[in-house]
């Protein structure tokens, strides 16, 4: 999550794949003219390479690109952008901005998303997110662990409060640096929790980030007497967390929910008093999802 007008460092950045992007003609025989096929040595197919190398950069950014951008960090020449370019905004993975720039759209995180099942989960959680944000005038957000980030898939904010918490839906953090990656890294499995910590980068957002695996080790204990996982001004020195994991019928966290403050921040007792609410919406979330068939929004039973 972030704050309105700042760009946080702990996006994940797009990666080089070790692969040359150049083209490799393939063969064409029969009576009639096979399609070109574009292999690289290590039988990888150069388009589609070019194609995750794309869609990886633009994810990087929050801000739109422009082709000559795009071509120059991918290495690639200007029209073979501007072709990739279009072919991705004919099938509506990107958006053309006013200002000549591509950025993405919200198609992948869709089709992510009915994949996942993570519409079903955004259906039964979101009345008590709504209920969440409202009696408490935060953002709430939900969120799953996808290797060592988490993934926004759904936020509710108070709309009467003059400040918000920023929080866009897709965005992926450093599960560390938040209240959801503590959630969801603390119902872990003991094992497969002292696995993720020995190969997780601890790396420092502010001056309250949690400094290193014992200290993250502590915080995990704390939370596992509490019920609710706290992120101090560890992201943002201005925001206050809570989370909270939410469970399926195999009693797994399969998402966390978290509520945001802004601002100046609360009391201890007021952080416990608002640790608990995040626990018991939780809890209810969990509740709902266990009730709810696959594939049926809880006002379709």
């Amino acid at each position: 999550m972030g704050t309105a007008g700042k760009t946080g460092p702990i996006h994940r950045t797009s990666r080089n794949r070790g692969t040359p992007l150049g083209w490799c003609r393939g063969y064409r025989g029969g009576a009639r003219a096979e399609e070109t096929t574009m292999v690289s040595d290590n039988g990888l197919v150069r388009s589609v390479e070019r194609v995750t190398a794309l869609l990886e950069l633009m994810s990087a950014h929050k801000e739109p690109l422009r082709l000559s951008e795009i071509a120059q960090e991918l290495g690639i020449p200007k029209s073979t952008a501007h072709g990739l370019l279009n072919t991705l905004v004919v099938r509506d993975f990107v958006a053309r901005t006013d200002d000549q720039g591509y950025r993405l759209s919200m198609r992948l995180f869709s089709l992510v998303s009915t994949a996942l099942g993570f519409d079903d989960m955004r259906d039964v959680a979101r009345p008590a997110m709504r209920e969440l944000s409202a009696s408490t005038r935060g953002t709430c957000s939900l969120a799953v662990l996808d290797g060592h980030d988490v993934l926004y898939i759904e936020k509710v904010e108070d709309r009467s409060s003059l400040v918000q918490v920023v929080t866009q839906v897709g965005t992926r953090v450093s599960a560390h640096v938040t209240a959801l990656g503590k959630a969801l890294v603390g119902a872990m499995p003991a094992a497969e929790r002292e696995r993720w910590i020995d190969e997780h980068a601890f790396g420092k957002v502010t001056d309250s980030t949690v400094a290193g695996p014992e200290e993250f080790r502590a915080q995990l204990a704390e939370q596992d007497r509490l019920g609710y996982a706290l992120n101090d001004q560890e992201l943002h020195s201005a925001v206050t967390a809570w989370a909270a994991p939410v469970r399926d019928h195999t009693g797994g966290a399969v998402a966390a929910l978290s509520l945001a403050h802004l601002g100046e921040p609360p009391s201890s007792t007021r952080k416990h008093e608002l640790g608990l609410v995040v626990r018991r919406a939780a809890e209810s979330v969990s509740a709902a999802l266990i009730s709810t068939p696959a594939g049926a929004s809880p006002g379709r039973r």
